[in-house]
């Protein structure tokens, strides 16, 4: 991702024309004021979808991230099913009461999507917030991303949580050639061929294109499959001047492999000793 740290330089000089732009047109963008929803995972609920869906029961949490925010006029509670933005249900509508706690089984989700759940389904809690003034920001918008893209780095912040039916995670699948299905970062294009390399029965790694790429090592979670990436400098930040480069996830639905079919992903946030590129998230598939 050569481009954005170039990048970097120019872009203080864009914040300096900005305000100058202001001080002379005298015109300032009118900023909305967004309650950021918090929802968590209860502890005393099922945290994963076993292989036995009419057992489940999850508890969870709704609150608003920022307790002194102006409230939200209210919040639907929605569920998105296998990361289909065209497959979300209202589970719970005009919350206006914080916190508040929830549960849900699985005959619930059942009814609600109208079909049986089996080993890959996954089921992404958000909150659609309507605003005092009546604007609507969807959790799980059409081509695009709820809220904002680097809420993950906010210490804390969980806008979403997921419940997943998962395949079995079998280590030696996480060995060989992967294909880029997605990568936001930049470093590859759909299609390129990224070497992943076994490390242990819950570890693997992969590398970025930097100049002497360090792995980047990823710890599953077996019981639910999610992937963990603690802080870890993985290259000498591409040349461009800025020092080493390190990477760590943020917390995000999206960081999970699916053993179904020989992918997973990580949402990482991209930092050097001057600060931070923002959150990106890539996504691999076994060849």
């Amino acid at each position: 991702m050569k481009r954005i740290l170039f990048f970097l330089s120019v872009l203080a000089g864009i914040l300096l024309f900005a305000s100058c732009d202001k001080e002379r047109t005298g015109k300032i963008p009118t900023l909305t004021e967004v309650p950021l929803p918090l929802i968590l995972k209860d502890p005393g609920g099922d945290q994963s979808i076993s292989a036995n869906p009419d057992t489940f029961q999850a508890k969870f949490s709704v609150d608003i991230y920022f307790k002194e925010d102006t409230p939200p006029q209210k919040f639907d509670i929605v569920i998105m099913k296998n990361e289909s933005k065209g497959n979300v249900k209202v589970f719970k509508a005009n919350v206006t009461s914080f916190p508040v706690s929830y549960e849900i089984s699985g005959p619930e989700l059942v009814e609600l999507f109208g079909e049986p759940i089996v080993p890959g389904d996954k089921f992404d809690i958000g909150a659609d917030v309507t605003t005092q003034d009546g604007q609507v920001y969807r959790a799980f918008p059409e081509g695009g991303v709820g809220y904002n893209a680097n809420i993950g780095a906010l210490a804390g912040a969980s806008p979403a949580i997921r419940y997943a039916a998962p395949c079995k995670y079998v280590s030696e699948v996480y060995e060989g050639k992967f294909v880029v299905v997605t990568d936001e970062w930049g470093d590859y294009a759909e299609g390129d061929v990224v070497p992943v390399t076994r490390i242990d029965d819950t570890h693997f790694s992969f590398k970025y294109a930097d100049i002497n790429a360090q792995p980047i090592i990823v710890e599953v979670d077996p019981e639910d499959n999610s992937t963990h990436v603690a802080k870890q400098v993985y290259g000498d930040g591409y040349g461009a001047g800025y020092g080493p480069i390190s990477c760590e996830t943020v917390a995000s639905p999206l960081n999970i492999v699916d053993p179904c079919v020989g992918s997973f992903t990580v949402r990482l946030n991209h930092t050097v000793s001057a600060g931070s590129f923002g959150e990106a998230t890539i996504t691999l598939k076994k060849q």
